[in-house]
């Protein structure tokens, strides 16, 4: 469809990819919610001049969910911004040329490191629900019953291996919403 817009195979496949998306948001959110206890008896509601504001969002928002809600937007915004620019510089397509300018390895580098410490930070997040899980509970209260995580919690090692699944189903999501998302601007 030259100059016709977008067809409707593409605008279903961004829409699937960003369905996708925040999906795994929800999902990392969720997950860092958990097991993030940091300030969670501090209402946002209770700041002064911007608690008017997170009181018409939600009125028990701690600063507890604030952070997890920013560490699954960090999460998921890193690998989509990784995946942006290896497309935009076209590093799929010759990575050794690419690599030979000592500001590329920098950059690299960082982008390197950055998406380690989202990997960790999934792997650890998953890891501390399942030691949740296992950990013997003083008072007597028995924990969520969730199969799953019984599981994981009796089978630890493949609790890891299913948090860097996590880690690699986001990656994979990112290159797919980047793609999407081009295909989408290409032709409209």
């Amino acid at each position: 469809m030259p100059g016709g817009g977008p067809g409707p195979k593409t605008i279903a496949g961004f829409a699937l990819a960003l369905l996708l998306e925040l999906a795994m948001l929800v999902l990392l959110a969720s997950t860092y919610t958990e097991t993030m206890g940091l300030a969670s008896n501090q209402y946002l509601c209770d700041l002064p001049g911007a608690g008017g504001l997170f009181c018409a969002i939600d009125e028990d928002m701690t600063v507890s969910h604030l952070l997890a809600f920013l560490l699954a937007v960090f999460s998921v915004a890193v690998p989509i911004m990784i995946w942006s620019a290896v497309l935009d510089e076209n590093i799929h397509e010759d990575p050794r040329s690419w690599l030979a300018s000592p500001m590329n390895r920098v950059k690299a580098g960082m982008a390197g490191i950055v998406y380690a410490a989202v990997i960790a930070l999934e792997v650890v997040n998953l890891y501390t629900l399942i030691a949740q899980q296992a950990a013997p509970n003083p008072f007597g209260v028995s924990h969520d019953q969730a199969p799953m995580m019984d599981f994981l919690a009796q089978n630890q090692g493949l609790g890891v291996f299913v948090a860097l699944l996590i880690a690699l189903v986001n990656t994979v999501l990112a290159l797919l919403t980047v793609r999407a998302t081009r295909a989408l601007v290409q032709k409209g």
